[in-house]
């Protein structure tokens, strides 16, 4: 798993210089769009959580969440269209937040 930094830390880092966490193998988490979401049978979710990890710890190992916002404390809501200046606004690992996701169903 790559190192994930919660603001654009990453964005001037060349590939071969970002940390490697092959120890880990838990659930990690992508913003997903709303479109093209009638394509597929699912339900949106809303949950609150004290952090991401307490939400990523509801799946299995290498399972990827499709989250659609998080909205933290403060009220601030991220998407993957939003950037704020100052990053998140909030703490991400440990803030109760609420997310929003999707469960795609069979």
């Amino acid at each position: 798993m790559l190192e994930f930094k919660f603001f654009d830390e990453n964005n001037d880092v060349p590939l071969d210089e970002i940390v490697l966490h092959e120890e880990y193998d838990g659930a990690s988490w992508m913003y997903g769009r709303r479109e093209n979401l009638d394509q597929y049978p699912h339900e949106i979710v809303v949950e609150y959580h004290n952090g991401i990890h307490s939400f990523l710890n509801n799946f299995p190992p290498g399972f990827i969440a499709c989250i659609l916002s998080i909205t933290g404390p403060n009220g601030r809501i991220h998407t993957d269209d939003t950037e704020y200046d100052d990053g998140w606004g909030f703490d991400i690992t440990n803030d109760l937040i609420g997310i929003e996701w999707v469960r795609f169903t069979h």
